[in-house]
């Protein structure tokens, strides 16, 4: 039997990230709801909706909230999904990796 390597969460490398625009979109779908019509209901303009849906815009706290009053899909729901999105975003870019392996050799010999 041949050893089972294990790694740290600073080596595993991320699949393309999903915006949670993306699982928004998807959720209107199933309820049946343009994203005309799902604009109006929590106040805020197509475009701007839009935006968030396609990954142009961050699902902040307050749409996080509206999205919850009008889906009852909690609001940390949608926060914590933007969070993991722009963590993996980060991970991903290369020049910022260089600084992360910077800060953990230098780490490692304190």
């Amino acid at each position: 039997m041949g050893t089972i390597k294990t790694y740290s969460p600073y080596e595993l490398k991320p699949s393309t990230p999903i915006h949670p625009g993306e699982i928004l979109k998807d959720e209107l779908e199933s309820r049946g709801l343009s994203q005309r019509k799902f604009a109006a209901i929590i106040g805020v303009s197509y475009s701007v909706l839009n935006e968030v849906i396609n990954g142009k815009r961050p699902i902040s706290t307050e749409y996080a909230l509206k999205i919850e009053a009008a889906t009852g899909i909690p609001a940390y729901i949608w926060v914590n999904m933007q969070s993991a999105y722009d963590i993996q975003v980060t991970r991903c870019d290369n020049k910022f990796s260089v600084i992360l392996d910077n800060i953990r050799r230098t780490a490692a010999i304190l």
